[in-house]
């Protein structure tokens, strides 16, 4: 099997291994885990990618498995194309199925560069706090305490919109509960470090999204 590193579609070995190494550098090289538990959960991050770029330009198992219980051809699953899902499986006439194909892709791509400018953001504030050994509030900080990890939850999101498979959709509950965990641990650790500056600031602010009120 052949495999041209240019072809946007299926079947593309070198393409996977690209969008993986990316993803590989942005959690490893940008958001630079520091502990123990960061690092396994970059891990388990890089496995859920893996998985889904395995799908996305390698073979299209879910696409295979929709296109069989939906009573379509083998070509409508490996039309690249249709590996976005959502408008075939919730059965949009023909007639708008490209249209809502192309939007649905929109939002996710819309999604996915949102969040990871939102984790890079994040991820600088909080290195320049360690490096300082202060509490990060400013920027995205002043109203939300994990932006890094909020950055993280809309690149999910969009990945899933944009691009469904079933061994993503089933392991994606588990990432984001991995991650609030981390967080949890994190703002345990500030306290200790902190004590009534980080209670403070934790009253004022949300974990993932800015507090409405209070």
């Amino acid at each position: 099997m052949q495999f041209n590193i240019f072809r946007i579609g299926y079947f593309n070995g070198w393409l996977v291994a690209i969008y993986v190494l990316l993803v590989g550098i942005f959690l490893y090289g940008i958001l630079r885990p520091r502990r123990k538990v960061e690092w396994k959960s970059a891990g388990v991050a890089q496995a859920w990618v893996m998985a889904l770029y395995a799908e996305m330009y390698g073979i299209p198992l879910t696409a295979y498995f929709a296109m069989t219980w939906l009573g379509r051809t083998q070509a409508d699953a490996e039309n690249h194309f249709n590996g976005h899902l959502w408008p075939i499986i919730f059965s949009v006439p023909d007639a708008y199925l490209r249209q809502s194909q192309f939007w649905l892709t929109l939002l996710g791509q819309l999604l996915i560069l949102s969040g990871g400018l939102l984790a890079i953001l994040g991820w600088r504030g909080i290195h320049r706090a360690v490096a300082s050994n202060s509490i990060a509030q400013s920027g995205l900080y002043r109203f939300i305490r994990h932006p890094q990890y909020t950055g993280f939850y809309l690149f999910l999101i969009g990945s899933v919109i944009n691009w469904p498979t079933i061994l993503t959709l089933l392991t994606l509950p588990a990432l984001c509960w991995i991650y609030r965990k981390l967080a949890i641990a994190e703002e345990q650790e500030a306290l200790k470090i902190f004590g009534d500056d980080y209670q403070r600031y934790m009253l004022r602010t949300g974990r993932f999204l800015p507090r409405l009120f209070g």
